[in-house]
């Protein structure tokens, strides 16, 4: 993280590398696609879809802001259905780490929802905001514009795609993690858009997300009692490569070298972390219909098979915080860190456009 170079090198730095991100997706390959120092951050294969896709050819292209009717004056807005959780519902939460909630996108919803996130991984943007973490953006639309067999990730989708905005932003959302919680506020931390590939059989675990905790690479906040809404987009079990809970492990606290999500060994890693735990090694698959939405703790170990079918496995993944977490200092680096500025110090408050607050119990109607 501190840019030296280290001869010897983690079994994550090389899952890293090999997969071609980051942490969980927060650290870019700072070569990023550029292999021609005249064309900046792009190669030239890429320079060449983007032209025919009618980018604007920059050193550092963009693709062009949509006008056909997902721009911010055509949108419709996607609609989260409101839940309510029982207090059954918060005791499984906490007493297994996870809890998977009811199907809160209507039918409509959800088929609107794949063809958006095929869109953010093509590169289409409806607003003018920076893509996110651009150079790790564009490694991520090349490889889905050259059908990659790995997973593929964009963080904060919803900067650029106002169906994502529509999703992630839902007071919803928001208001369930509230109660699992049981905080007054919740804020977004960050959302994920995940796309694991269809099987194209040469290489059985190139869809495998590693077993990981979430905090291990939060730790920028001082705040363990986070957590992550995990919508699917369509039927979701073991067989495409569904989310997968270690029972009761966010009881074992922030566990050594659990910022684990690219290495697709998860065998070696539940060998790994079970000889670590407090607590029986217990693999739970969330079974899930389209449009539901399952909740997990930041310390639950969690992590999702290949995707054995013909149909790609589509996600997104909504990470959120109580609404005073604050910048933990000597802690290493997140994306998030920057976000907050060139004055921020440990114990300033996350918050600012890139933190919307989702819910607040001091705003809900009476």
């Amino acid at each position: 993280v501190n840019g030296r170079r280290m001869e010897k090198k983690t079994r994550q730095q090389q899952a890293q590398e090999t997969s071609g991100g980051g942490d969980d997706g927060q650290r870019t390959n700072t070569t990023g696609g550029a292999g021609n120092a005249e064309v900046g951050v792009a190669s030239s294969d890429e320079l060449q879809w983007m032209t025919d896709a009618g980018w604007v050819k920059t050193w550092a292209p963009l693709p062009v802001v949509s006008t056909a009717g997902n721009d911010d004056d055509h949108h419709q807005p996607i609609k989260v259905i409101s839940y309510e959780p029982t207090d059954q519902d918060v005791a499984q939460f906490n007493e297994k780490g996870y809890w998977v909630g009811p199907k809160m996108l209507s039918d409509q919803d959800i088929a609107r929802m794949r063809v958006e996130i095929d869109r953010v991984f093509q590169g289409e943007v409806d607003t003018h905001a920076s893509p996110y973490e651009y150079q790790y953006w564009l490694k991520s639309v090349s490889k889905h514009r050259t059908n990659c067999a790995q997973v593929r990730k964009i963080n904060n989708a919803w900067w650029v795609n106002n169906a994502f905005r529509d999703v992630v932003t839902s007071p919803a959302i928001g208001f369930i993690a509230g109660k699992l919680l049981g905080v007054p506020e919740v804020k977004l931390w960050h959302d994920q858009a995940i796309w694991k590939p269809a099987n194209r059989g040469d290489n059985k675990n190139a869809g495998n997300i590693g077993w990981h905790q979430d905090y291990a690479f939060w730790q920028v906040s001082d705040t363990t009692n986070m957590c992550t809404a995990w919508i699917a987009l369509q039927d979701t079990d073991l067989t495409n490569g569904g989310l997968r809970t270690i029972t009761k492990s966010h009881k074992w606290g922030l566990v050594p070298d659990s910022a684990a999500f690219f290495d697709q060994d998860m065998e070696g890693l539940k060998v790994k972390f079970a000889a670590e735990a407090r607590g029986d090694w217990v693999d739970e698959p969330c079974i899930m219909k389209a449009g539901q939405i399952a909740f997990h703790h930041a310390l639950t170990f969690h992590g999702s098979g290949p995707n054995s079918t013909s149909e790609p496995r589509l996600a997104i993944a909504v990470h959120m915080m109580p609404g005073d977490s604050k910048l933990q200092g000597g802690r290493g680096w997140h994306h998030n860190l920057k976000d907050m500025g060139p004055l921020a110090k440990p114990g300033d408050v996350f918050q600012g456009d890139a933190f919307p607050v989702l819910w607040s119990r001091s705003a809900a109607p009476a």
